[in-house]
């Protein structure tokens, strides 16, 4: 009986030593800092705080939440609740499957085609209908940002957002 709890007890912490790197914010959906305060005592690995829009706007708000593991990943979202676009930069990579949710299926075969093609390694850049996507950096400096072109609220310019 011991031994069966013992395994439970480790099977648990990996999985919350495995999530605690995971970005919150997804495009397509709600923003994480909506229930930070909730979020922050369930999920001590990320430090979530909300932010202020970069310029003041009524076309969207601006949420940071800033990863344990120093990595900070900013989510843009419509007046209605919606995040279009996420950005990201750090010492680490993050979870780009979290980040992007559905569009993560546009990203893998875009990439897949571009690797067939003959391009690796190198800043990733994808301009798809669905999806845009700039990625670079090396170890300990990654950056980047993502965004869904039909969810960009009407009269904001994107490329002023994430500069």
């Amino acid at each position: 009986m011991n031994h069966l709890l013992n395994q439970l007890r480790l099977l648990l912490g990996l999985l919350l030593a495995i999530s605690a790197g995971a970005a919150t914010a997804t495009l397509g959906q709600s923003p994480s800092v909506a229930g930070a305060a909730a979020a922050s005592s369930a999920v001590p690995a990320a430090k979530m705080q909300a932010t202020t829009p970069v310029a003041p706007s009524s076309l969207y708000t601006l949420h940071e939440v800033q990863l344990e593991n120093g990595t900070s990943v900013r989510e843009y979202a419509t007046p209605a609740g919606i995040v279009f676009a996420v950005s990201w930069q750090g010492p680490v990579l993050p979870d780009l499957s979290a980040l992007l949710g559905t569009y993560f299926k546009t990203f893998k075969l875009e990439t897949e085609r571009a690797r067939a093609a003959g391009r690796r390694g190198g800043p990733v850049s994808i301009e798809h209908p669905d999806l845009v996507i700039q990625s670079g950096g090396r170890m300990r400096n990654f950056y980047g940002h993502a965004y869904a072109p039909a969810l960009i609220p009407a009269g904001l310019n994107i490329k002023d957002v994430l500069q």
